[in-house]
């Protein structure tokens, strides 16, 4: 085997041993796991350490992986692009307070802007199909939204962020308010901030700030992640959120999902 491979395996059994039960790792553990001397792997554990990538709650405890380990290791880990299925509610629920995250789906990935209408030149109505929006004619305004046919609620906002249309963001921060359909474990969502900034996590406007499906800091604290995941939510189109520890095991939670569907 080697070198390179040893360190690798190493590492990885110490991050899935502590996925499995959060319990730290020791040498006589690895050993019994991979058949390496524990000599040998004391020194990987030293060097290991050394790089940051492991490290000790306790002096006399085993190892457990660092918190830029973990996310390195999801980064690698975690498929996000495919569409999950949700039928049943209450497992749902249940999978929040088994694994201690803070779950919300939410609607808008089903409203594109089809058409762009004038009314007796008073008013600008956007169509979305099931909503619509109504804000006071100007001929510039009218002219840039026929540009944003075909896009969806959220990029739209993004746009009338960037360019300051301020009314067409208070309208639709106001839409995206009867889009929540699910939420779960609030509680988890103030433990990882510990101050009113968890407010942004419980409804869609959580949306503008995830700029990758997988984010850690500055959007999240220190040791926290969150997950943003295409769903079908009891047929309907939704984005879904989980969010909590880094040491927490996404992958079953993932799976149990997809078991259940």
């Amino acid at each position: 085997m080697k070198s390179r491979d040893k360190r690798e395996l190493i590492l990885e059994s110490i991050i899935e041993a502590y996925l499995l039960d959060n319990t730290p790792i020791g040498s006589n553990e690895l050993n019994s796991n991979l058949c390496i001397p524990a000599s040998t792997i004391r020194v990987y554990l030293k060097r290991l350490s050394d790089e940051g990538l492991i490290t000790q709650i306790h002096i006399s405890s085993g190892r457990i992986p660092a918190v830029k380990t973990m996310q390195t290791y999801w980064q690698n880990e975690l498929n996000m692009r495919e569409e999950l299925q949700i039928k049943n509610v209450d497992f749902l629920r249940t999978l929040s307070e088994e694994f201690e995250i803070y779950c919300l789906a939410y609607e808008g990935r089903e409203l594109i802007l089809k058409e762009i209408l004038s009314l007796n030149n008073r008013f600008i109505i956007l169509d979305f199909g099931a909503n619509e929006l109504a804000l006071k004619y100007q001929n510039e305004s009218y002219k840039f939204l026929k540009s944003l046919v075909g896009l969806n609620i959220f990029d739209i906002e993004n746009i009338a962020i960037k360019v300051h249309f301020y009314e067409l963001i208070e309208k639709i921060s106001t839409l995206k308010k009867s889009l929540t359909c699910y939420r779960a474990n609030e509680k988890k969502a103030y433990q990882i901030y510990q101050n009113d900034a968890f407010v942004k996590l419980l409804d869609c406007e959580i949306h503008k700030y995830f700029k990758e499906n997988l984010q850690f800091q500055p959007l999240f604290n220190e040791g926290y992640m969150g997950l943003k995941i295409d769903a079908d939510f009891l047929g309907k189109q939704v984005n879904l959120i989980f969010a909590g520890s880094v040491y927490t095991n996404y992958k079953k939670i993932l799976k149990q999902i997809k078991e259940v569907a």
